[in-house]
C-alpha cells in the first residue's frame, strides 16, 4: 500500500494553525482592551456582555466560549488592571519623594475614579470586595517600599505611626478630596500631596 503525501498541504497546515493562534490572540485582546474600557468608564451594573462584545467587535457566545459567563470576563479584566497597577506603582524610586508623588498621581489619575466605584460596588460584589482589600494592602506595601528609609529610622509603634501617617495623606480618600471635591487641578493636587508628606516627615525629624 503506497501513501501518497501533498506536500502542499502538509506544508500549509502549520501556517495555518499560526494563523489562527494569532487571530484568537487578536481577539483575545480587543475583548479585553473592551472590557477594561467599559470598566473604567461605568458602573459595574451597566457593563454587560452585549456592550463588551459591541466594542470588541465580536458575539456574545465569542465572549462566553471564552470566559464562561459575565463574571468570568469581568473577572479577568480585573485581574489584568490589578497586573498593570502594580507594575507602575513599584516603579517609584525608594526614598525619592517627588519621584512619589508623580508615581501616585500617575496611578490616582489613570485608576481613580474606577477605584473609587469600586469602594461602592464591593458591597454587592465578593470579588471586587477582594479586589478592594488587595488594593489596601498593597497601596501599605507601597508605603513601606518607597519610603523605606524614612521609616527604618523610627523602631516598633514609632514606626507604624508613621506608617499610618503616611499611608493616610497618600490614601485614595485624600486625592478624592483635593481632586474631586475641591476641584484642584492635578499639578495642584500632586503639590497638596507632596506638602502633607513632608509635614508628616518634618514633624517626625522634630520628635
Amino acid at each position: 500500500m503506497s501513501i501518497i503525501v501533498d506536500m502542499k498541504e502538509e506544508g500549509a497546515r502549520p501556517y495555518r494553525m499560526v494563523a489562527r493562534a494569532e487571530a484568537a490572540a487578536e481577539t483575545g485582546q480587543r475583548i479585553m482592551a473592551a472590557a477594561l474600557a467599559l470598566y473604567l468608564e461605568y458602573w459595574l451594573d451597566e457593563i454587560t456582555l452585549e456592550r463588551v462584545a459591541e466594542r470588541a467587535g465580536v458575539s456574545v457566545k465569542t465572549l462566553m466560549r471564552r470566559y464562561g459567563n459575565r463574571d468570568g470576563l469581568l473577572r479577568a479584566a480585573g485581574e489584568t488592571i490589578s497586573a498593570s497597577i502594580a507594575e507602575q506603582r513599584f516603579e517609584a524610586p525608594v526614598g525619592d519623594i517627588d519621584a512619589a508623588v508623580r508615581n501616585l498621581m500617575a496611578h490616582y489619575e489613570r485608576w481613580g475614579q474606577m477605584a473609587l466605584r469600586n469602594l461602592v460596588q464591593a458591597q454587592r460584589s465578593p470579588w471586587i470586595a477582594a479586589g478592594v482589600e488587595m488594593a489596601r494592602d498593597e497601596h501599605r506595601r507601597w508605603v513601606e517600599q518607597t519610603f523605606a528609609p524614612f521609616l527604618a529610622q523610627r523602631r516598633g509603634t514609632g514606626r507604624e505611626l508613621l506608617l499610618a501617617q503616611l499611608f493616610t495623606v497618600t490614601d485614595l480618600a485624600v486625592w478624592q478630596v483635593l481632586r474631586n471635591d475641591l476641584g484642584l487641578s492635578s499639578p495642584r493636587t500632586g503639590q497638596a500631596i507632596r506638602g502633607l508628606v513632608e509635614g508628616v516627615l518634618a514633624r517626625e525629624n522634630q520628635q
